[in-house]
């Protein structure tokens, strides 16, 4: 299985979904995308993104504030 990491610690609402976003534009299916991040709403604003492009989380990993997603694609 592949997986594509992006690193968006560091980065502020909106630019983690942003980086996500524009990451994943040509994405196959069945990837498995693996999004690390810092900012307050981070989680929340991942699950909003998932939720509209219909994208799974499948785990978070990490205490907040630090944060990693797994998203399958």
């Amino acid at each position: 299985m592949e997986i594509q990491k992006i690193d968006a610690v560091g980065l502020r609402c909106p630019h983690p979904t942003l980086a996500l976003s524009n990451a994943t534009q040509k994405t196959a299916p069945g990837t498995l995308v693996e999004i690390s991040g810092d900012c307050p709403s981070f989680e929340k604003d991942i699950r909003e993104f998932c939720q509209k492009k219909k994208k799974m989380v499948l785990t978070v990993n990490g205490k907040a504030p630090l944060l990693t997603i797994q998203i399958q694609f």
